[in-house]
């Protein structure tokens, strides 16, 4: 199987950007887990198919860093949307001299760069207004303090906490708590660190208030 990816220039640039582009959206859609699960699966594969190819790691860098430039949108201003685009240049030139002795499809790349493009502006950028419209960001640093949610998978144990999966203000969060919580338990948002939340249960909150 990688013998024949070693063959195919093309398929091993569609993996490699839509590793990229799924870690990009990660940054967009924060806490359900499942897109940073497949960003990485797909970027693990390609490095080790990429370890065996006639690879030009300066095109690399610039693939990676055109792609990656959209990543600091949500971490900065909307009004960066249009700077980040300039990314889809080195994205291009990444493309065009990815391999040595090996020719991606320049209309492929194209075709890549304009979905790239169009899923920027139409898909991402729209669903990023709509989160921090919802409060998912609600200062400056991204945090979540204070805010309440339901539990909608179980805590388990995990080391010295407990990990389950919280809903809280219309995103799904991995979460960690000092105490296990069940499905349909309420919440509190106490802490959050990066894409993970640290929440205590409603009921364990009240009982402490109260004592």
């Amino acid at each position: 199987m990688i013998d024949w990816l070693m063959m195919e220039p093309n398929i091993v640039y569609l993996i490699l950007v839509f590793g990229l582009w799924i870690a990009v959206t990660a940054a967009y859609v924060p806490g359900t887990g499942v897109l940073e699960l497949l960003a990485v699966g797909a970027l693990i594969g390609v490095i080790v198919i990429l370890q065996a190819m006639p690879v030009n790691w300066l095109a690399m860098l610039l693939l990676v860093v055109g792609v990656l430039s959209f990543l600091l949108i949500p971490f900065l201003s909307q009004r960066w949307a249009r700077v980040a685009e300039l990314g889809l240049v080195p994205q291009v030139l990444g493309g065009l001299f990815l391999f040595n002795g090996m020719q991606v499809s320049w209309l492929l790349i194209a075709v890549t760069i304009g979905i790239s493009l169009l899923y920027h502006r139409f898909a991402l950028m729209p669903l990023l207004a709509k989160t921090r419209q919802q409060g998912a960001v609600i200062d400056d640093n991204g945090q979540l303090i204070g805010a309440a949610g339901r539990v909608i998978r179980p805590f388990e144990r995990v080391g010295r906490n407990y990990v389950g999966t919280v809903h809280v203000n219309g995103e799904q969060w991995t979460a960690a708590s000092a105490k296990p919580l069940d499905t349909g338990d309420e919440i509190v948002v106490v802490e959050r660190d990066g894409l993970q939340l640290a929440v205590e249960g409603l009921k364990h909150k009240h009982t402490l208030e109260e004592s």
